[in-house]
């Protein structure tokens, strides 16, 4: 394969100079497109990517424009790439960043787009790293796909703030893992997966079909207030690579043991599937053996609570909005197929994918009705035939993809749609 070097990952490798064991914002502006002949499709996956790439490295968050849109002269930026010192300060004042990532892309050939980048510094202004324009495949999937995979790949062993583990999956025994701060999102960093962990703040909420889901099914209809503590949840479902890192098994043959006909989507930050409910928990168990921490799959209460936005409640029908092609990945625009994780735009706590792309395994059995009066901290019926799986996937209708639609699987099959994320409990 012909090498393509991608400067706006290239950029990625300056942050180490500054690595320290405070998280560092970087917001990534939009993609700069000044020909405007650039698909919008393209300049959506090089931001998003941006942002997840940043943020799946320890001591660094990154954030994008949609975070951003009150800035004064925000538009400034879009239209030009040239910001000046006083509008970087400000920038640094108002979000709290202290560096700014400018991407720009112009069309190169059919196949093909230029990507250049420039990591500028709030405090003083200045032009911290930049690179020369490279070529970069237009095709959004398989650029954002090649995109994160290298910045991966380069970032690895680079950042001092990045702890790779050499322990193979099988050990049983608790590493010495640094506990996470109380009440403060935290990266995940046994056997290199670098697992982005949200802090999702205790509270109350409406569970089930609240007025503005529509199209409920009867399983959804007998609503109730529920109480949850706090809990950390997974920013994006359980990736391949994380999988593979911690399990030892490949998509590839997770698929076999189900002698399914194909896959719907491969790649190290494409989602996990093909994994029952006892695997993920085994997932789970893993992970806490290695570090000493408590994860698990998320109960259908705390899953539904993080996907309205816990504390943050939008009211959406979706996980982030009303408008799902915003943040699902689903029936009409998947292509049959899962995607990236964390391509789609996040709720208002910061998670991904929460509608659509795949489903979801949950810890409760699943029941037709509610008990209206299990309402604190619920985990569901003490048995039952099937699994809770929420949040809908690449084959689902929009109306499945709603945060209160329930659906009840067997634990024990392997499905190309049902996929997880992880829990922490603190």
């Amino acid at each position: 394969m012909k090498r393509i070097l991608f400067p706006l990952i290239l950029a990625f490798l300056c942050l180490s100079v500054f690595a320290q064991t405070d998280v560092k914002k970087v917001a990534i502006l939009e993609t700069v497109d000044k020909m405007g002949n650039v698909p919008y499709g393209v300049l959506l996956q090089v931001r998003s990517s941006l942002t997840y790439a940043i943020s799946s490295n320890a001591g660094y968050e990154g954030y994008d424009r949609v975070d951003m849109a009150a800035i004064t002269g925000e538009q400034n930026f879009q239209r030009t790439g040239m910001v000046s010192d006083e509008q970087i300060k400000r920038l640094g004042e108002m979000t709290g960043a202290a560096y700014v990532l400018i991407a720009e892309a112009a069309i190169y050939d059919d196949q093909n787009i230029i990507i250049a980048a420039k990591i500028l510094d709030v405090e003083t202004g200045g032009v911290m790293s930049s690179t020369p324009p490279a070529v970069a495949p237009k095709d959004p999937t398989k650029m954002a796909e090649a995109c994160i995979k290298c910045s991966q790949t380069l970032v690895e062993g680079k950042m001092p703030t990045r702890t790779m583990a050499t322990t193979t999956t099988t050990s049983t025994s608790t590493s010495t893992q640094p506990a996470p701060v109380a009440n403060q999102d935290f990266i995940e960093t046994a056997w290199g997966i670098n697992m982005k962990m949200i802090w999702v703040e205790g509270g109350d909420f409406l569970m089930g079909c609240t007025s503005e889901q529509s199209d409920c099914e009867n399983d959804e209809q007998n609503v109730r207030r529920v109480t949850v503590d706090g809990f950390y949840i997974g920013m994006l479902e359980v990736t391949q690579s994380q999988w593979e890192k911690v399990v030892g098994t490949s998509i590839y043959q997770q698929k076999s043991k189900e002698n399914a006909s194909g896959t719907n989507g491969v790649g190290p930050d494409y989602p996990m599937y093909f994994v029952t409910w006892d695997e993920a928990m085994e997932f789970c168990r893993l992970l806490s053996n290695k570090t000493g921490r408590t994860y698990t799959l998320p109960t259908e209460a705390q899953w539904e609570y993080a996907a309205r936005g816990g504390n943050k409640n939008e009211g959406a029908k979706y996980a982030g909005s009303n408008m799902i092609d915003a943040v699902a990945w689903y029936y009409n625009n998947s292509g049959i197929s899962t995607h990236i994780v964390g391509s789609k735009r996040a709720n208002a706590l910061g998670i991904y994918d929460m509608s659509g792309n795949v489903c979801e395994w949950c810890k409760d059995w699943y029941a037709s009705s509610y008990v209206s009066y299990d309402t604190n901290n619920p985990v569901g019926p003490s048995s039952g035939n099937h699994r809770v799986s929420r949040g809908g996937s690449w084959d689902y209708t929009a109306s499945g993809c709603r945060v209160a639609r329930r659906n009840g699987y067997s634990p024990g099959l392997r499905y190309c749609y049902i996929g997880f994320r992880v829990v922490c409990l603190p």
